[in-house]
């Protein structure tokens, strides 16, 4: 018992020894190191560069745990250059572990660090280390790194030599090494490891990871060894009657090859709850299984109950006193369940509508003097029956305003002219729109006077006991600014003069943020372009700003060949080639032909906007025209041109000559009538208009303004032309005559995008021909006959007839009236609808206003890629015997 006793009390003592006596493997001893100055070889002064390089290294090595820095500074007392046997005994006196020296290399940028690293207790020397680096700049990183070889070839720190990946069968090793911190070459960290293995577990991808760690000559070996998750096989969905399986899938981020996250599958599911809540079922119910497929795989169930569709059934309001809850409700977008629902999808609650109509009532009124309104987020709840809204507001007390005051800094012209410009006026209600607008108002008076920089801060001081607002424009316009380089990109065909013609800004010129409108206006009228941009951007100083503008070329030919019909010529089979920025020098290259029923016509014209490169209009035109009526024929040729010259702002004079030569042919004597039969008339002794050629040389003067905002779909401006036309007298020809006229059309922007249009025109011609008599002796190719696109829409052949014939002679003077309104049909193709009335009618000489035709009607307009299309049916109001009721009217390349 006594050696058993003995025996257990030395093996007690020995295992207390193993335990607390020896110490643990993994401990490391602190080394101690003296850092010795480098020397630098490099131009100048060195000695700076030899402290920076001694000071930086120190500091980093010193900053580790297992380094003790030991002081050299008192055994450099007085040396230039250290050599190895000096740093031999110094490391020795020191104690020291290791000493490092070495030098520094400066060629230009170029950096070159070598140092050395000796045992000073075996007086081996260790692998030296070789870094380099551009400039002074680089040399904290090149010390960092110097730091970290020292550490490594003095056994502190084990480098990884290299990380592998194991498991993977689908992710690639590259998609997983990129993510964690352990990579080859770096200090080997054990917490880095742990660190690592839950960012590989985040990734999504796998279902067990784990690490092993195996040392080579060159340091350690990380292996990653990951279990990859199985992936999705297939995902069903069930129960969904309201909706297709296609419209699913487009909210769904989960798809079948990707491995299972449940997170994804969440997100899905309240996805597709949005979607159905956006169709009216609220209540229903998404919930999803997971099931496995295989060893590895999984199918995705995704059950649907959707339940009762649901309605909106109340909208109310709380605390609104100034309105109505039915003038509230009428601004909104949002509307209760109505007897139209399957039209207009009432009654269904749409979030990001509802939020738009919170938006249009908290505007409301504050544009209305209720300055501090709040409208709180909708309250919505549902039941099986519907859906209930609940909006509350706050009011406020309605403010109006008191004094408008504009301070800061001054232009030459009077305050006064500024504030009668404002929409803000004194005793209005407070309207926080109209001084959003009187800020850009004002802004702009300063900035067309060159002070690009302007800032305008609306100071509102408000009065509670008076309920009065004042409105001061704080204003600090900054120093002048001049257009420095105006930079043209993107027009690959378009020449650039072709475009800085369109500008009215010029380099060198004050800034002008109108003139910088006008430009861009100038260049989408010319549709030439799919997008125009400009952008300006500070120059070499405050002083100057450069423009860059870049456009994107569109498509400006046209080729077309078709079929139409119109009131004026029936059937009629048409084609055409346009070129309307020919060679990309903005000239209009045209050729026109259509064959009718009852017309042919052919026409070749070319336009210059910009002859000589003066803003001359120039157009030259040649055609033939045949027009078959019911006792004859008429053919029409002849050539012309005009010039157009602006005379002020928007404002264009013209000059034009046109030469014709008409003929009568193929005359039925059995029931032509005797003007056209070239006989004398009941009370004539003269031939008038006789079986032949004619002759018609005239010359056409011509003021007009054109202020609209574009040339085919305007929704502002004026459009008016006044011209006198002289054939005969001075210019030769078989006729004479003054044709007189004027047209205009007005045009105004409404809400909802419509744009209302009023166009006129009235004209008269009187002969000169002394030796023929009134009502004949006006040219039937000059008369007027309306009917058709550009007239009086749903009529056809509306003039003066010859007594005894159905054939058309027109009339000698004219009257028509269009009332249009605008509509866009298709947004996104560009497509408008309009509806219309049209009055108007012709007379042999005066006006008869109670003899007005009127028809009324509807259309689409389109600018279609083959040019600008126009069907529109006019339905005649005063019909007449053997009338239609109406008539469709189509075209192309037809102006709107």
């Amino acid at each position: 018992m006594t050696i058993n006793k003995n025996w257990r009390r030395i093996m007690l003592a020995l295992l207390f020894l193993a335990v607390f006596a020896v110490p643990p493997a993994a401990a490391q001893e602190i080394k101690k190191i003296a850092v010795l100055p480098f020397d630098i070889y490099s131009k100048g002064d060195n000695t700076a560069l030899r402290k920076t390089l001694f000071q930086k290294l120190s500091e980093e090595l010193g900053k580790e745990k297992l380094v003790q820095l030991l002081p050299t500074s008192d055994l450099l007392a007085g040396t230039e250059k250290v050599t190895d046997k000096f740093a031999m005994e110094a490391g020795k006196s020191l104690g020291a572990d290791f000493i490092i020296m070495g030098s520094m290399t400066q060629f230009g940028e170029t950096m070159s660090i070598d140092a050395r690293i000796i045992d000073a207790q075996t007086e081996n020397v260790l692998p030296s280390v070789s870094l380099q680096g551009k400039g002074l700049a680089d040399i904290p990183p090149l010390v960092t790194r110097l730091k970290t070889e020292i550490l490594t070839r003095t056994g502190l720190i084990i480098k990884i030599a290299k990380v592998e990946i194991k498991g993977n069968r689908k992710i690639e090793s590259l998609v997983i090494t990129q993510q964690i911190k352990s990579q080859k070459g770096k200090p080997f960290v054990e917490a880095d490891i742990t660190s690592d293995i839950k960012t590989i577990f985040k990734m999504g991808f796998f279902q067990d990871v784990s690490a092993e760690v195996s040392e080579v000559p060159e340091g350690k070996v990380i292996t990653f060894v990951v279990l990859e998750k199985g992936l999705i096989s297939d995902i069903q969905i069930n129960g969904n009657k309201a909706l297709d399986r296609d419209a699913i899938n487009d909210v769904l981020t989960v798809k079948t090859r990707q491995t299972i996250n449940r997170e994804k599958i969440k997100t899905d599911l309240e996805k597709i709850k949005a979607l159905y809540d956006s169709k009216g079922y609220y209540n229903a119910e998404i919930s999803d299984r997971v099931e496995k497929d295989g060893e590895k795989d999984f199918r995705i169930i995704i059950d649907i109950k959707e339940n009762d569709r649901i309605y909106i059934r109340s909208i109310t309001f709380e605390g609104n006193e100034a309105y109505s809850t039915k003038e509230l409700k009428n601004m909104m977008g949002t509307n209760e369940y109505g007897l139209l629902h399957f039209f207009n999808d009432s009654g269904l609650l749409k979030r990001d509508q509802l939020k738009q109509d919170v938006g249009k009532i908290n505007t409301y009124y504050f544009n209305n003097g209720f300055i501090n309104a709040q409208i709180g987020e909708p309250e919505i709840t549902h039941d099986k029956k519907g859906i209930y809204i609940k909006i509350i507001i706050k009011e406020g007390k309605r403010f109006k305003i008191g004094k408008v005051e504009i301070s800061g800094d001054h232009l030459d012209k009077p305050r006064a002219e500024i504030l009668k410009a404002l929409i803000t006026k004194e005793g209005n209600n407070y309207d926080r729109e109209a001084i959003v607008k009187d800020m850009e108002t004002v802004t702009q008076f300063y900035t067309d006077e060159g002070y690009a920089n302007t800032d305008v801060n609306p100071k509102i001081n408000t009065r509670e006991k008076e309920q009065l607002a004042d409105v001061d424009f704080s204003i600090n316009k900054g120093g002048l600014v001049y257009f420095n380089r105006i930079t043209i990109t993107g027009n690959t065909n378009t020449r650039d003069k072709v475009i800085r013609r369109q500008l009215e800004i010029i380099e060198r010129d004050l800034y002008s943020s109108s003139k910088l409108k006008t430009s861009y206006a100038n260049l989408n009228r010319l549709r030439y372009f799919e997008e125009i941009d400009f952008k300006t951007e500070k120059g070499p100083d405050q002083s100057v700003m450069d423009v860059n503008i870049r456009v994107k070329e569109k498509n400006t030919g046209m080729f077309m060949i078709g079929a139409g019909y119109s009131a004026v010529d029936q059937a009629v089979i048409m084609a055409q080639v346009t070129q309307q920025n020919f060679l990309g020098r903005g000239q209009i290259l045209s050729l026109k032909a259509s064959l009718g029923s009852t017309t042919n016509m052919y026409e070749l014209s070319f336009t210059e906007p910009w002859l000589f490169d003066l803003p001359l209009w120039f157009k030259y035109d040649v055609w033939k025209y045949k027009k078959t009526y019911d006792s004859y024929n008429w053919d029409s040729r002849g050539t012309g041109f005009t010039f157009s010259y602006p005379l002020w702002k928007k404002i264009y004079g013209s000059i034009g000559y046109r030469l014709t030569l008409d003929e009568i042919q193929d005359v039925n004597n059995a029931t032509a009538p005797w003007y056209i039969k070239g006989e004398v008339g009941p009370t004539d002794t003269t031939v008038v208009n006789p079986p032949g050629q004619t002759v018609t040389s005239s010359v056409t003067l011509g003021i007009g303004i054109d202020d609209t905002d574009d040339s085919i779909f305007p929704t502002k401006g004026t459009r008016a032309n006044l011209f006198v036309q002289q054939a005969g007298g001075y210019f030769g020809g078989d006729n004479s005559y003054t044709k007189t006229g004027f047209t205009v059309a007005k045009f105004f922007p409404l809400p909802l995008n419509l744009v209302f249009a009023a166009k006129g025109r009235i004209g008269n011609i009187e002969s000169h021909n002394t030796d023929k008599q009134f009502p004949y002796d006006v040219p039937i190719s000059e008369r007027y006959v309306l009917g058709g696109l550009t007239t009086i829409r749903g009529l056809q052949y509306l003039g003066v007839r010859g007594s005894g014939t159905s054939d058309v002679l027109g009339g000698t003077s004219m009257l028509v009236l269009n009332l249009e309104i605008v509509f866009p049909l298709i947004k996104s193709a560009g497509m408008k609808g309009v509806i219309f009335y049209d009055t108007g009618n012709t007379w042999e000489g005066g006006y008869k206003l109670n003899d007005l035709r009127q028809t009324v009607g509807a259309g689409i307009r389109w600018y279609s890629p083959i040019g600008p299309l126009r069907l529109e049916y006019g339905y005649v109001l005063d019909r007449k015997e053997n009338e239609s009721a109406g008539r469709w009217e189509f075209s192309i390349g037809m102006m709107m």
